[in-house]
């Protein structure tokens, strides 16, 4: 009977309201149970409520958070990262995750941004749309706030993985990728890590202090060897993106005008293609000719795929 208490109090966590057959359907139990079981939740000074009608059901209050019951929002910081690195999962870790998932504005109460009197990051949006991804930017964010070192297995571009000790500086983004700028202890130098392509963070006992240091990092991309010019024609749909994406200086309307008329540099490799692929039938490359090619290529590559 706890276990499915406990299955209905997430359930009910999880959803705004739900009926009695649906949570009977769910839990695999008799509607009658259900209303048992919501007698012993308000016998629990949990406020479970009942509303009959249409659009009715049973439902949580507003006003119970079972994250200021359960945990910190630095423990959750780490269950989060610690269960994101199992796999495969088990039916008992997707459980605990679900509970994660339960409890409201934990990990985005804090990560509003970051601001001085010169510049403001509103990153907020950006890891909301991804989770673990915030989940490991909080822990280490955390991690600098406390100045406490952490333990991190590392993916490289390559595929080599390593376990190290690190000691978080400061927070690099750039190209829309986060990176945390650390010292690390194995290397016995500042680093430069992807927060995507780290899978384990373990928070230690060690303190560190920061020091004076050289804000120096290389973010070259290997892919982006050589530079083309191109020109598109664009729809009035792509316009803004296309803006954005070559500069609002480069984007002039047409003669006919009906279309725009974009032109710029980009980078020769595949990501400029996936990008002009992305607008779809809203973009038109005119230049280069070899450029051109290669996009319809792509798209009677992805019909092929689409038509089997």
């Amino acid at each position: 009977m706890i276990e499915n208490l406990f299955s209905m109090l997430i359930e009910l966590l999880n959803n705004d309201v739900l009926t009695a057959d649906e949570l009977a359907v769910k839990l695999e139990i008799s509607p009658r149970t259900v209303y048992r079981y919501v007698d012993a939740l308000s016998a629990a000074h949990i406020p479970v409520y009942c509303q009959k009608g249409r659009g009715g059901g049973i439902m949580i209050g507003d006003d119970f958070k079972l994250g200021a019951n359960f945990f910190t929002k630095e423990e959750l910081q780490l269950i989060v990262t610690a269960l994101d690195a199992i796999q495969p999962k088990s039916d008992k870790v997707n459980a605990v995750i679900k509970k994660m998932s339960a409890i409201k504005n934990v990990r985005s109460a804090d990560r509003g941004g970051f601001f001085n009197e010169d510049f403001v990051v509103d990153n907020a949006n950006t890891l909301l749309s991804n989770p673990k991804l915030a989940a490991k930017f909080d822990a280490l964010a955390n991690a600098k706030k406390e100045k406490r070192t952490v333990r991190i297995s590392y993916h490289n571009r390559l595929g080599e993985i390593s376990e190290r000790d690190v000691q978080p500086y400061a927070f690099v983004l750039s190209n829309n990728n986060w990176y945390v700028y650390a010292n690390c202890l194995r290397d016995k130098a500042l680093r430069l890590f992807k927060i995507s392509r780290i899978t384990h963070i373990i928070l230690l006992d060690t303190k560190y202090q920061i020091p004076a240091y050289e804000k120096e990092w290389n973010l070259y991309d290997p892919t982006q060897k050589e530079k083309i010019r191109i020109s598109l024609k664009v729809n009035e749909a792509a316009r803004y993106d296309v803006e954005e994406w070559l500069g609002i200086e480069n984007v002039t309307r047409s003669q006919d005008g009906d279309r725009y008329i974009a032109q710029g540099e980009v980078y020769d490799n595949e990501a400029t293609l996936r990008k002009l692929a992305g607008f779809g039938a809203d973009v038109e490359v005119l230049l280069p000719s070899s450029l051109k090619t290669k996009v319809a290529e792509l798209f009677e590559k992805a019909a092929r795929l689409y038509s089997r």
